[in-house]
């Protein structure tokens, strides 16, 4: 009977610590492309962390492993980012490339137009693109 409790508590307690790690993720701020402000390798990472979350459902440790801004015609600005990030159950390593297709004509008032996302994780449900495109209206805030 002791060991049952033990067990019980025991599940209890894991089940509570998922649920609040669940919460504190969620509640990450997105950041925006209106105030990207002076902080540029601090300000790619969380925009990588947060395509990886809305891409695949549990990522761990998203890390941006190279970010460069390409002008690929006038007014537009394109932040292509390679990233890591590592499964939740597999811990494997995987990375993404992102390019996040920038409207730069005001250069204080950035606005992103699209996000195209790619990587290497063979699961058979792929990165969310619906969650991915969702962000644009986060990130034009």
């Amino acid at each position: 009977m002791n060991t049952i409790c033990r067990h019980f508590f025991l599940a209890t307690l894991m089940g509570l610590t998922v649920l609040l790690a669940g919460r504190a993720v969620a509640a990450e701020e997105v950041p925006t492309f209106k105030k990207r402000g002076d902080m540029e390798k601090e300000f790619v990472n969380k925009v990588a962390a947060a395509i990886a979350r809305a891409a695949r459902a549990k990522p761990q440790r998203p890390a941006v492993l190279s970010y460069e801004y390409t002008r690929p015609k006038p007014n537009r600005t394109e932040l292509v980012i390679k990233m890591e990030y590592f499964g939740l159950v597999t811990m494997k390593r995987y990375v993404a490339d992102i390019t996040v297709i920038i409207d730069s004509t005001d250069k204080n008032n950035w606005e992103v137009l699209n996000i195209q996302y790619s990587d290497n994780n063979p699961s058979p449900v792929g990165p969310s693109v619906k969650k991915i495109q969702a962000l644009i209206k986060e990130f034009n805030k």
